[in-house]
């Protein structure tokens, strides 16, 4: 009876290491639940946040039409008043020919009379005539011609006040004409700032409207992923309570001492590093479970340890989705997959192919103790980076 009690001790302890494994492996999955319906939350409010963005881009857009507007009337208006101004100056410039032309035909007959009336009042004395009325009619003719000489003398003073007043016409339109052409190049240099301006924020209109839709995408494929989980969980909880009737484990887990040592998934680029993340548009905090490779669209993707395959499922937005058990302690997942080459509890060996990359070539790794997730980085070998 004494030798029977330690046997029964030891089927004891194993059916309750098998329940507690049991318990952690739903515990996982409700974790992953409830990180799914976070990421969901967090979605909404970067919607939210670029919906925000989206009606302020688009006030710019529309601030900057009005200003587009109101400037190309004021440069037609401008454009208007410089054809008038033109049209004005050109008329000044032929009426500054003419007083011009004028001042000099003045100019001609007012010297020709002062020399008239010179010659006249300076006649040598012998060639004055006895005559008294031929002396009478040379008055007359001197008298006439002080009179002829001061009426055109008149004439040039108008001719030269027309003449300046023309110039001075034509000083003033100038002048204006070189305002409204500064005002028009103005305007026509800040249309050309804020035509600038209009397109940097269609373009930045468009980035957040694809955002906004794949973050509407995201919500959607994260929801069905919750519901995915929802059903990974209570398939998990059926299995559990078939498996009450007591199975042990067998032995420690040989994957705890491969740290360092693990193959990576794939070859490629990590695009999305493990941890706490700040999206840069919305400063919207998150953290990342996993690592995710940029790769070929079709590249090989493979287990990084032995372990046997737990569930294989399609997430929309994730594609394939493969889960491996590493000694009932360990988890790695891989995401992003295209073909899938394994079957639910088919055992594989470190570097056997998964399946191949999607055609967006994201591959999404992830490795968990039970519920934690913990860095890929310091699991993989440095020496495939």
């Amino acid at each position: 009876m004494k030798t029977l009690w330690p046997a029964v001790l030891a089927v004891f302890l194993c059916v309750s290491v098998s329940w507690a494994q049991q318990e952690d492996d739903i515990l996982y999955e409700k974790k992953e639940m409830e990180k799914i319906l976070k990421e969901v939350r967090e979605s909404r409010e970067k919607l939210d946040s670029l919906k925000q963005a989206e009606i302020g881009v688009a006030r710019q857009i529309s601030e900057g039409d009005q200003k587009l507007a109101t400037n190309k009337k004021i440069i037609g208006r401008l454009n208007d008043e410089m054809r008038q101004l033109q049209a004005r100056i050109g008329q000044a410039t032929t009426e500054l020919e003419a007083h011009e032309l004028e001042l000099d035909l003045v100019r001609r007959r007012y010297l020709g009379n002062i020399r008239q009336f010179y010659l006249a009042a300076h006649k040598p004395p012998e060639v004055f005539s006895e005559d008294p009325n031929e002396e009478l009619v040379l008055h007359r003719q001197i008298v006439y011609l002080t009179a002829l000489a001061g009426f055109e003398s008149g004439n040039v003073d108008q001719a030269l006040t027309e003449l300046e007043q023309t110039r001075k016409t034509k000083k003033d339109l100038a002048g204006r004409s070189k305002q409204v052409s500064q005002l028009r190049q103005k305007k026509e240099t800040a249309n050309v700032l804020v035509s600038n301006a209009k397109r940097q924020h269609q373009r930045n209109l468009e980035k957040i409207r694809r955002e906004k839709t794949e973050e509407a995408d995201r919500i959607l494929t994260l929801e069905q992923a919750a519901r995915e989980m929802e059903r990974i969980i209570a398939r998990l909880q059926e299995e559990a309570e078939l498996r009450r009737t007591g199975r042990t484990q067998t032995g420690p887990s040989l994957f705890a001492s491969l740290k360092g040592q693990l193959l990576p998934p794939c070859r490629g680029e990590i695009t999305v590093p493990f941890g706490e993340l700040v999206d840069p548009v919305t400063k919207l905090k998150s953290f990342s479970s996993g690592i995710t490779f940029k790769v070929r669209p079709g590249q090989n993707v493979s287990a990084v340890a032995s372990g046997s395959v737990a569930y294989v499922g399609s997430l929309r937005g994730y594609g394939n989705f493969i889960i491996i058990n590493h000694d009932d302690q360990y988890y790695t997942t891989y995401a992003g997959l295209d073909r899938t080459f394994v079957s639910v509890n088919e055992y594989v060996l470190a570097g056997n192919k998964l399946a191949e990359a999607s055609p967006d070539g994201a591959v999404r790794f992830e490795l968990r103790e039970g519920r934690k997730a913990l860095d890929p980085i310091e699991w993989i070998s440095i020496e495939s980076f």
